[in-house]
């Protein structure tokens, strides 16, 4: 069995792509996780079974393995390791898909620790990581950064100087008092899942044409994720500035990066003194970082519930990948 978490709040998200190239990120990983089971069947076949999505496929064998749009990050994941025994993969996911928290990285990282203890292979975290950014990009042709891989493998809180496709992570240290004050106030919403293909089409189309607005955003993102990193451990009106500045910056990027959902979320919390908003991952839906203040943290839980709105558990973990033998 392998679980790996997923990320929040990640400031500076966009410029960790391969077409931005030299980026940072700061991201939080939370202990929303996904979980990868594994049994050896005594066959060749690979059966493949998402329990909470409620779907499954099967495969005859290690050569017939083919992507049709069928639970194909499974399939790429034993292709990438030539797993050719037989095996029933049980997968679970925690955060919702397409919620902007990484979910298909950490499933991804999830799958490798546990395909490298069925194939007696020593990975390190940072090669968990490396593989599971190419299965995506490589394997699946599918747009990735490279932040969610590594906020999956290492867990933490994570600041990531890029040089697409490498990373340089470093892990910051806070102290109890903050982690015990972030989980107090931050409010992580679910808005329904999301597609983010449209906006990567879109804002890689303002970048390559030189879109001033985009590139100014994006330069403004970049340097967001550095100041976080020097006011982690200070107040949380600090942190909460940045998380604004780079949600501004984000919007600014293209118009699909926000909608009448996220207008209404952001409604409610300026209403009510929030510190901080941001949309997690491209943007355009999925989930939302909230930073409350310290004394209206409970009344701002209160009425996004009363507004329809889906409020997921959020506490801050600082392990990564771990595979275990049952």
């Amino acid at each position: 069995m392998s679980r790996a978490p997923v990320r929040i709040c990640d400031i500076g998200g966009w410029t960790d792509t391969w077409f931005y190239q030299k980026g940072a990120v700061l991201n939080f990983s939370v202990d929303l996780f996904s979980y990868i089971y594994l049994i050896e069947n005594r066959s060749q076949e690979i059966r493949i079974i998402s329990d909470n999505l409620g779907i499954q496929t099967i495969i005859p064998d290690y050569n017939s393995i083919e992507y049709n749009g069928n639970l194909d990050l499974i399939k790429a994941g034993i292709k990438i390791l030539e797993i050719s025994k037989g095996l029933d993969i049980h997968i679970k996911t925690e955060a919702p898909p397409g919620s902007g928290m990484g979910t298909s990285a950490s499933l991804a990282v999830a799958l490798l620790g546990a395909l490298a203890k069925i194939a007696e292979v020593n990975l390190s975290s940072g090669e968990i990581a490396r593989l599971a950014h190419i299965l995506e990009v490589e394997e699946l042709k599918l747009e990735s950064g490279v932040q969610d891989q590594y906020a999956a493998a290492f867990g933490g809180v994570n600041f990531m100087n890029i040089d697409y496709p490498s990373v340089d992570i470093e892990h910051i240290q806070i102290t109890e008092s903050k982690i015990l004050e972030l989980e107090k106030q931050i409010i992580l919403l679910f808005i329904g899942p999301r597609s983010s293909t449209e906006m990567h089409k879109a804002v890689i189309k303002n970048f390559k044409k030189g879109d001033p607005k985009t590139l100014k955003s994006l330069e403004i993102m970049k340097d967001c994720a550095k100041k976080m990193r020097t006011v982690i451990n200070s107040n949380t009106e600090a942190i909460g500035k940045i998380m604004n500045e780079n949600w501004n910056a984000q919007k600014g990027l293209h118009p699909l990066m926000t909608n009448q959902l996220i207008e209404k979320a952001e409604a409610i919390a300026s209403e009510s003194n929030a510190l901080g908003f941001k949309c997690n991952g491209a943007g355009g839906g999925g989930s939302i970082t909230i930073l409350s203040s310290i004394e209206n943290e409970y009344e701002l839980r209160q009425k996004y519930l009363k507004n329809n709105f889906t409020i997921l558990p959020c506490k801050l973990c600082f392990e990564g990948v771990k595979s275990v033998e049952l």
